[in-house]
């Protein structure tokens, strides 16, 4: 005789009861547990934290919406809920009158085959319920709703809609049905959610109840409520199971609460650290922190002793290096001797060049790291309106952000104002 897995698992709380069969027996049974139940992982789907997947095709997120006419109504009030986000976009194929309990009428299970090939979706919605309360004939017998046979064929039509989503890497948001007017349509949406519930928790998917969201407060039916501004308003139609456009856009804040935070963390997912954790380049700012000496006080006499201008200073390396003070600015260059003026002059030069080979510097950090850093002429901004060796003094921008200096306008810009004009 041959049992599903799940059984065996069952079986496997009372295994301290058979211990006299045994050891072994225990441990086969820990084993079956412990293998993958069909159904229950999809291999297929790639393993991220989210259950949206971060990298929807072309940076937007497909959102197909599947059901009956309660499904066209979900759809519209998710659009509206979602329309200042530019990165969604929801696609409505719900068809009013359908169901999964009659193929004969309209075959969701080739119709979903068709939807997924035609196009890619992340997303999908699904509602369905109100053209289900209805008996199935199966093997030439009619099984009413709520029997357990009913439950068995009803569930695995349930079953393959959610694995055919989950299959293809579509995150499934399954919506339970709200309360009726009527208690035999409430009896029956009660046992269809009930359906709903169990096989999107094994299959994946994520059950939306919304059961006791159109209730009064004694828990019964009532058209009317509290709408998304908190306003006592009208949400259900006359039929007792539809809803008005009000009613649509707070039964799709029960999906969007779920979808928001879902998407919120698929969106997390996508800030990769290019530097490490947290932790690492924690230890590594310490260290630098730690090596880094504190800075040395001046005296005020000795800082005003070197404020001046046109002084020559050495450098750590015994080099002599000249200091210009040119405003608030000090520069300090090296000192140019005869032999290194002449080298210059014998220098083969172009005529016109504005660019020159950068130099580069490197410094040795604590920690064995390397501190690489770049000098070139082509970094200044100026160049696009100066020769390269203008003086810095004489630098637009210097004139300008440093000495506040307004320059001469050029004939036809935005700033020559002479009439009349040239």
């Amino acid at each position: 005789m041959t049992m599903p897995g799940n059984a065996f698992c069952r079986l496997g709380r009372f295994a301290p009861a058979l211990r006299t069969a045994g050891v072994a027996f225990a441990a086969v049974i820990t084993l079956l547990c412990l293998a993958p139940q069909p159904g229950a992982a999809q291999s297929e789907t790639p393993a991220h934290r989210s259950y949206i997947t971060p990298f929807p095709n072309g940076d937007r997120y497909r959102i197909v919406v599947l059901g009956d006419s309660l499904g066209d109504g979900l759809w519209e009030g998710l659009y509206r809920a979602f329309d200042e986000d530019a990165t969604i976009d929801f696609i409505k194929r719900s068809k009013s009158g359908t169901g999964l309990a009659r193929d004969d009428r309209y075959d969701w299970d080739a119709e979903l085959d068709k939807i997924l090939k035609e196009e890619s979706y992340q997303v999908a919605v699904v509602m369905f319920g109100v053209n289900d309360s209805q008996a199935i004939k199966h093997d030439g017998k009619w099984l009413k709703v709520g029997s357990e046979e009913w439950r068995q064929v009803y569930g695995a039509q349930v079953e393959t809609f959610i694995k055919k989503l989950r299959a293809a890497n579509v995150a499934t948001y399954w919506v339970g049905l709200p309360v009726m007017r009527s208690p035999d349509q409430t009896g029956n949406a009660e046992q269809l959610n009930d359906v709903y519930r169990e096989k999107a928790f094994i299959n994946g998917a994520k059950y939306i109840d919304t059961f006791g969201g159109f209730v009064d407060e004694s828990g019964r039916y009532s058209a009317y409520g509290p709408d998304m501004s908190g306003q006592s308003k009208r949400l259900r139609a006359d039929d007792g199971v539809h809803f008005t456009m009000r009613g649509y856009l707070k039964l799709a804040h029960f999906v969007e609460q779920e979808m928001r935070k879902d998407l919120t963390l698929a969106k997390e997912e996508r800030n990769i650290p290019l530097a490490g954790d947290e932790g690492e380049q924690a230890k590594v700012l310490d260290r630098f922190s730690a090596a880094k000496p504190a800075p040395v006080q001046q005296e005020p006499e000795a800082a005003e002793a070197e404020d001046t201008a046109d002084e020559d200073v050495a450098n750590e390396d015994g080099d002599d290096v000249q200091e210009n003070q040119v405003g608030e600015v000090s520069v300090v260059m090296p000192t140019l001797t005869d032999t290194t003026l002449q080298a210059l002059q014998s220098a083969p030069q172009e005529s016109n060049s504005a660019t020159t080979e950068p130099e580069v510097i490197t410094t040795e950090l604590p920690g064995g790291y390397t501190a690489v850093a770049t000098i070139s002429a082509v970094t200044d901004l100026s160049l696009a309106s100066s020769r390269p060796q203008l003086p810095l003094s004489q630098r637009p921008y210097y004139k300008v952000l440093i000495r506040g200096e307004q320059l001469d306008p050029k004939s036809g810009r935005a700033d020559d104002f002479t009439w009349p004009p040239g």
